[in-house]
């Protein structure tokens, strides 16, 4: 197998694991939703808050933010500033691309390996929510978990950026 197909298989996996992914932010967001919407009307009609409701939707926030960062680069719905460098010559182009997407690649790392280990304190610690009692160590995790499509994502552009480099030689 090419270097060039195996690429492209990885970035295809990466596509539908990230999508997948997505979905989980989905119900994050309708989480917020409902968690929201009762703790109103419960407030509102029957003068009886959901006990929580604070600490679930900030939850439910993880939910629907974490898993998203992942699909949203794949889309190339991010902030990336490029007008100065497609002025320049492909392979300096391609250097610049695969320069930003390693220090990308190495914050995205460092985010990963701190929530796996922020996860693990939180978890020795028996950290809960102080009123809907729910732990705090999954959401950690799951930050962590989410950072791995983003690795490969970034992973993936820097070796497409060197592939583009080498290929186009010294022009």
């Amino acid at each position: 197998m090419k270097f060039g197909e195996w690429l492209n298989q990885v970035d295809k996996f990466n596509r539908v694991f990230s999508r997948n992914l997505e979905w989980v932010g989905v119900i994050g967001i309708l989480l917020m939703f409902l968690a929201n919407f009762i703790d109103v009307v419960g407030a509102k009609l029957f003068l009886w808050p959901v006990p929580g409701a604070t600490e679930v939707i900030s939850f439910a926030q993880v939910l629907a933010i974490a898993p998203a960062v992942a699909f949203t680069l794949l889309l190339g719905r991010h902030i990336r500033v490029e007008f100065i460098i497609m002025r320049l010559p492909i392979r300096i182009r391609e250097s610049i691309c695969g320069f930003s997407s390693l220090l990308s690649l190495i914050t995205f790392v460092l985010i990963l390996w701190q929530s796996f280990i922020y996860g693990q304190s939180l978890q020795r610690a028996g950290e809960i929510g102080s009123t809907s009692h729910i732990p705090f160590y999954p959401f950690a995790y799951i930050i962590a978990f989410c950072c791995i499509p983003v690795c490969l994502a970034f992973l993936v552009e820097i070796l497409k950026s060197f592939s583009e480099v080498v290929k186009h030689g010294s022009r």
